[in-house]
């Protein structure tokens, strides 16, 4: 006899011996288990299906009694002729030696069982001369059939398998498994099927796992097509933003040209006319041209160059991945939130992208410095003219080229953008601004499966392989459909798994829910992925680092300490009012150039202009934040004020306006004070100047009063912005949103995937219509929230999906408490 059933590795076909133990094992260990049911006759065809009942693990303890009987086995010639008889008459078998010595009373039938290539000898008696099996439990005796305690033993075999995690695949189906007719369960709650008929029998080995799952998938493999014609099935895929479109470009770059021309001429002709108008004083029109107007043409650039940058980073992972010039690793190392603020990007260098890193680069460096140059490009220069002084406005020559040269470099920048997306295959459909457009590209992507536990895990970048993609259009490799998305070309991919459950498939389910509560403790302990999906501290675990609480503190204790000290040294014994000494050189030079002039233009000015581009990073992450912050509420939210939001590709003043009609008002504060902080470089540039004090006969530094007064305004506001920026609970995340793949992990599961309603768009109205509609058959506008879900493998995940859906649980939203 074999001691212990976990240790039956191979039957032996020409003494087999079975045994049988207690089992103690609860039903809610397995979900895999299931019998014949009685109510199946025994004169189906060998074709038939076995009908299946929920297995019961028999609670019997009765006492066990041994026996030396031994099974006889025969060697029996099968054919084809004689597995199709319906009848049970069988030849004779010659004893073995064993049984020799114990002669049977009566005559048994005998019949073959194959598990693989091994067959064993059975022994089928009369049914009435079945004995009660509880009394040889234990024992295997001529006048039992086993072969309901050798399908339990095989059973409980493969369950120990699967319930340590191996997986609940599903069995496959053998017809090596005949037996003769339906023979009760004996008290056990299992029924088989005598005759030949189909068994289920489940896989028992990983490498049989995995052959089949080759198989399986050996013809989902994709395969990268470029359909012959574009139509409204299967659309170019060339989409550009607008403001990087070869018009729009070419309009911008024709304004920058009239700037430079603006700077030409008036350097030329202050230097060969002897400036370019009287000085009237601090203040007045001409004061407001020279000093403020410059500014202002400046700030206008900059902020189509934030918008033509985010643009950029918002299609330049979609553009490598279409592109002929394919990296690894642009779905998880690339940025599609706006970067380029106080410090250059580089990193497109590193993909194989030399003219969008070039353009960047120049974008930056007018953004940094052009605003401060341009405030003291006029200064008041003393002329003798007949003999007479007169104070005039003139340029300074170095600034003036240095600016033509700044803003040269952008002008090339932008054409060597707008080169790169002329006649350009981006692959995109429409402009991917907001998380509803990330659903048709990754509906039926092949790399999904990648991204297993990614929700939780604290970088997505990092768990993640490298790896080449390709964004465009494919086909299976056994299937002339062609489909949209992103993929890896030869490698297999897997269809999504069913919205909701059947109702065939309720009952396994319900099985599956109760195991995993028994398994809970265990998991928990292990701190598998189940813990740190509902953890809180997974859930609220990530913010960007400048918006932490520690970071937060410190930006307001600078910001508040530059702001006090700016009031303290501007009114103290009234400097401001009376001026203050330059204690630099302040008579301008023949070229224009005065140092105190200078001085107190560019570094007020850089200063402001630090200030208003530290702010833009808050607002483009306050931007993506929001859709995450809605669907966190525990109500969920509308489409249109969630999946839609496209706040991180809207110009600023339509941002305000857009997130006040939503109600977002952290949103449409932060963009506002966005766009009011450009105010500070504006008039930091331009209230101070150096003047002749008569009365005191020296030189100081006056300032335009009004627009002194109004500067320190805006600075006190800026200051203050710094409180209000501080994220409640609800905008914290598990990991950033800053890449393709973070967000990818966040549907890589959900039935929205293979939701009917949202199945493979072809335009943005087309989707924007389907999420904002009620569906067929139900009766209210969907909600969307962001927790934990039961995906299309039928687990809990953290993410995005519908609040309800029918014959699903509801979303799970965590709250613990928090403030907003």
């Amino acid at each position: 006899m074999i001691p212990e059933l976990s240790h039956l590795k191979a039957v032996n076909s020409s003494k087999p011996q079975l045994s049988h133990q207690e089992s103690k094992l609860s039903v809610a260990a397995s979900d895999d288990y299931f019998s014949v049911s009685s109510g199946q006759s025994s004169t189906k065809s060998s074709n038939s299906k076995v009908t299946v009942i929920h297995y019961a693990t028999p609670q019997s303890h009765l006492p066990s009694h041994s026996s030396s009987a031994q099974h006889s086995q025969a060697d029996l010639t099968q054919s084809k002729s004689a597995e199709k008889m319906k009848d049970h008459s069988a030849a004779a078998a010659a004893p073995s030696p064993a049984q020799s010595t114990r002669p049977t009373s009566r005559p048994v039938t005998s019949n073959t069982v194959r598990f693989g290539e091994t067959r064993v000898n059975e022994i089928s008696p009369r049914r009435q001369q079945i004995q009660d099996p509880r009394q040889h439990i234990s024992g295997t005796t001529p006048g039992v059939d086993d072969t309901p305690y050798l399908r339990f033993a095989i059973d409980q075999l493969t369950r120990d398998e699967e319930v340590k995690g191996v997986a609940r695949q599903a069995s496959v189906t053998s017809t090596e498994y005949p037996v003769e007719r339906v023979i009760g369960d004996e008290n056990l709650g299992y029924y088989h099927r005598t005759g030949p008929t189909t068994v289920e029998i489940r896989k028992t080995t990983s490498r049989q796992s995995e052959t089949l799952k080759k198989q399986q998938q050996s013809k989902a493999v994709f395969v990268a097509v470029d359909p012959e014609t574009n139509d409204i099935l299967n659309p170019p895929l060339d989409f550009v933003p607008l403001v990087i479109r070869t018009w729009a470009l070419a309009i911008f770059i024709f304004l920058v040209l009239w700037l430079i021309a603006g700077l030409i001429f008036c350097n030329i002709w202050s230097q060969r006319h002897d400036g370019i108008w009287n000085w009237e004083g601090v203040g007045g029109s001409r004061y407001f041209v020279v000093q403020y107007l410059p500014q202002l043409l400046a700030g206008l650039i900059v902020l189509w160059n934030l918008v033509i940058q985010a643009a950029i980073y918002r299609i330049m992972p979609f553009s490598i991945m279409a592109s002929e010039r394919q990296k690894t690793g642009a779905l998880q190392n690339l940025s599609i939130l706006s970067q380029n603020h106080l410090v250059p990007d580089f990193t497109y260098f590193r993909y194989g992208e030399p003219l969008v890193a070039v353009g960047l680069l120049t974008i930056w460096l007018s953004n940094f410095f052009c605003m401060p140059l341009i405030s003291c490009l006029f200064q008041a220069k003393y002329y003798v003219d007949d003999g007479q002084g007169v104070w005039r406005w003139t340029t300074t020559q170095s600034v003036g080229w240095v600016l033509v040269a700044v803003y040269g470099l952008l002008v090339l920048g932008l054409v060597l953008v707008m080169s790169r997306f002329v006649r350009s295959w981006t692959g995109l459909l429409w402009d991917p601004v907001s998380l509803a457009d990330l659903i048709p590209s990754i509906q039926r992507s092949n790399i999904l499966r990648d991204f297993e536990g990614s929700e939780t895990a604290p970088s997505v970048r990092d768990m993640l392989t490298p790896r080449v993609l390709r964004l465009g259009y494919w086909r299976l490799m056994d299937k002339e459909n062609v489909f949209y998305g992103i993929g890896e070309e030869y490698a297999a991919g897997e269809r999504p798994a069913p919205v909701s459950p059947k109702r065939g498939e309720k009952r396994a389910i319900d099985t599956y829910t109760v195991l995993e509560d028994l398994e809970q403790q265990s998991i928990l302990r292990n701190e598998s992925f189940e813990r740190t999906l509902h953890s809180p501290f997974a859930r609220f675990r990530w913010t960007v680092w400048f918006l932490r609480d520690i970071s937060i503190l410190i930006w307001i204790a600078i910001v508040f300490a530059l702001f006090i000290a700016f009031v303290v040294v501007s009114f103290v014994k009234e400097a401001i009012p009376r001026g203050f000494l330059p204690l630099v050189p302040t008579l301008a030079s023949v070229n224009g150039f005065s140092a105190s002039n200078f001085l107190f233009s560019f570094i007020p000015g850089l200063i402001g202009n630090i200030l208003f581009l530290a702010w833009q990073p808050i607002d483009v992450y306050m931007r993506a934040l929001q859709p995450f912050a809605s669907l966190s509420t525990p109500e969920g939210a509308w489409a249109e004020r969630s999946l839609l939001l496209a706040y991180p590709a809207c110009l600023p003043f339509q941002v305000t306006f857009l997130a006040l009609v939503s109600k977002h008002y952290k949103v449409a504060f932060i963009s506002l004070i966005s766009l009011l902080s450009l105010a500070l470089p504006i008039l930091g540039g331009g209230v101070f100047i150096a003047l002749w004090y008569p009365s005191q006969n020296q030189v100081r530094i006056a300032s335009d009063l009004p627009a002194f007064y109004t500067l320190v305004a805006f600075c006190a506001l800026y200051a203050l912005s710094y409180l209000a920026i501080w994220p409640r609970r609800h905008r914290y995340l598990p990991h950033n949103i800053n890449t393709l793949a973070d967000l990818i992990s966040f549907f890589h599961q959900s039935p929205l995937l293979s939701d009917p309603v949202l199945r493979e768009p072809r335009t943005k109205a087309d989707l924007v219509t389907r999420l904002v509609v009620t569906p067929p058959k139900e009766r209210a506008t969907p909600h969307y929230g962001f927790g934990v879900y039961r995906g299309l493998d039928q687990k809990d995940h953290l993410g995005i999906d519908r609040m309800t859906r029918p014959g699903r649980a509801d979303m799970l939203i965590a709250t613990g408490g928090l403030k907003g």
